[in-house]
């Protein structure tokens, strides 16, 4: 073996931003785990308080509103308005870094109707617009969660009008928004 190459083999293991199939973040904490746990039957779970009903996101240990420990995951509405659009032009995750060499990432703050405001990635092409066309705020959005390619849920806001009802039909947004493949098999590096 030659140096060179063993030299690679080292860097691969000591720095995974590195490495040929770069992922996004797979690290989570116990409260980002069961989101994605609770997200992987429904479209959308967020936590309810038993107490007050304050729907709470990001999940929490206790309820911001009362304080109390009794959340409990339930399915929530996805229908909401959008409040900002911003494009992600850098990233320090390297899977995110190889998809914004070709165009910027594209997310979305939302207000869902349940009250509360959550960041997800933009799916544009669902507005019937390119990437570069402005949509404007208040414009009604579904948000949805899905799995990326780390097995982690992530939000994802589509048109108002975008089908989502069916687990196949949020599979293929995911898919064309890039989410489900590594960044050399979707045009990045």
């Amino acid at each position: 073996m030659s140096t060179s190459h063993t030299m690679k083999q080292r860097l691969k293991h000591n720095r995974p931003s590195l490495r040929q199939n770069a992922r996004p973040p797979k690290q989570r904490t116990h409260l980002g785990n069961a989101f994605t746990a609770a997200n992987l039957p429904v479209a959308l779970a967020l936590q309810h308080c038993s107490n007050c009903a304050t729907v709470q996101y990001p999940p929490r240990e206790l309820c911001r509103h009362c304080l109390q420990d009794t959340l409990l995951w339930r399915s929530t509405d996805t229908g909401g308005a959008l409040v900002s659009r911003l494009e992600l032009h850098n990233s320090l995750w390297e899977y995110f870094r190889r998809r914004i060499a070709t165009a910027p990432w594209p997310i979305a703050s939302v207000r869902l109707d349940c009250g509360v405001i959550v960041l997800a990635h933009l799916a544009p092409a669902t507005f019937g617009a390119g990437i570069t066309t402005e949509i404007p705020a208040a414009t009604r959005v579904q948000v949805f969660s899905h799995t990326d390619c780390s097995l982690n849920a992530v939000l994802i806001a589509v048109d108002g009008q975008t089908a989502i009802a069916t687990r196949a039909q949020r599979r293929a947004i995911a898919d064309g928004l890039g989410l489900l493949e590594p960044a050399h098999k979707t045009g990045g590096i």
